[in-house]
């Protein structure tokens, strides 16, 4: 996987003509692009789309073209957590799919004030080498969105480009997007979101320190800080899930593992760039997970909702490591005991149920 990064600055000399020669560039390309959130069955359509046009054009490569943040963070500053795929999720989803080059462009003032004319000529064909460019059914590109799949067609025959449009995914009614994506995944149809997106909802998190009352009452737990404040979090509840936790930290003879996997998770840095990609050993387990304020032992609740996973056959200590969370389904809201008793006999039931969905022994 090669990454081109096109920061502010770069950016802003490629529109001023001032960045000459230096830089990447490629010899010819496919190209598809979009913010690419989640990284859903339609977006893996276009990717596929994209490479297949690179093999029977005979071009040097296929490339994607997105945006390192978000758009909606540039222009919503105040913005709540609303992110399928963080930049980490979607470098890794991207390297696992076989993508040769991926543009990473800020999204920065200077090119969104871009229209989609300049946009295509100077930074997809002059820049890139595009000769083959691949949208959604709803594309708008370009300052006031004016680059839609008609103009673009017509610019391609003007510019020399090939063109496409692909008709939208569908699932039952639902055309997949990352819009229905997110309504799905706030309401906790963690099933649904499954669907739409072709694998499960996933969460990336570091384990910290808790105040260890799991563990008191024969159900430790992790507890999950979420890699970026901008994530997307499901409906507060009760959760069957899957987890998967660093290779290292797993006994040889533990007998919770349901699988072992090696999965591309590249590094970045607190700034999201890109410092090391590579392949690393991890072992699945089935577990249930509480999202919410934990009011049996906090009174009133805790202010800010935790994430509590209780990993079904795992000893170990997971302090400072990131561990995956794939949300598979919701069992039951978040609810009040009187007394750590009676959640100890609800969580009980709540284990035996997570296992049946999981497929797993009880």
């Amino acid at each position: 996987m090669r990454l081109i990064r096109l920061t502010e600055q770069y950016i802003t000399e490629i529109i001023e003509g001032r960045l000459g020669l230096r830089g990447p560039q490629l010899e010819s390309c496919s190209l598809t692009l979009g913010s690419f959130d989640g990284l859903h069955r339609g977006h893996r359509k276009l990717l596929a789309v994209t490479g297949e046009a690179r093999r029977r054009l005979n071009l040097a490569e296929s490339a994607i073209f997105t945006f390192r943040q978000h758009p909606r963070q540039l222009l919503d500053a105040g913005t709540t957590p609303f992110l399928l795929t963080t930049w980490r999720e979607k470098l890794s989803l991207l390297e696992d799919l076989g993508c040769r080059v991926i543009v990473a462009a800020d999204f920065c003032p200077a090119l969104a004030g871009l229209d989609y004319r300049t946009f295509v000529d100077k930074f997809l064909v002059g820049y890139l080498g595009m000769r083959h460019l691949v949208v959604g059914h709803d594309a708008h590109l370009g300052a006031g969105r004016q680059g839609t799949a008609t103009t673009l067609a017509a610019l391609g025959a003007e510019l020399g480009f090939g063109f496409e449009a692909l008709e939208p995914v569908r699932e039952g009614n639902l055309v997949v997007s990352s819009s229905v994506i997110r309504q799905a995944v706030s309401a906790g149809k963690m099933e649904q979101a499954t669907a739409l997106l072709g694998r499960p909802f996933t969460l990336w998190g570091e384990v910290c320190p808790g105040d260890r009352r799991g563990r008191e009452i024969g159900y430790p737990t992790a507890n999950v800080q979420p890699l970026d404040r901008l994530k997307l979090l499901p409906e507060p509840g009760v959760y069957a899930v899957r987890v998967q936790v660093p290779g290292d930290v797993v006994d040889e003879k533990c007998a919770g593992v349901l699988a072992e996997v090696s999965e591309s998770l590249p590094e970045v840095d607190s700034q999201g760039e890109l410092v090391g990609t590579g392949a690393g050993r991890w072992c699945v387990f089935g577990g249930m997970l509480n999202y919410g304020h934990v009011p049996t032992f906090h009174g009133d609740g805790l202010l800010e909702p935790r994430i509590e996973a209780n990993i079904f056959g795992f000893e170990g200590d997971l302090r400072g490591r990131n561990i995956k969370v794939d949300w598979i389904s919701r069992l039951r809201r978040e609810r009040r005991f009187d007394s750590a008793t009676q959640l100890v006999e609800q969580l009980t039931i709540d284990g035996r149920e997570a296992k049946k969905v999981l497929g797993l022994p009880i």
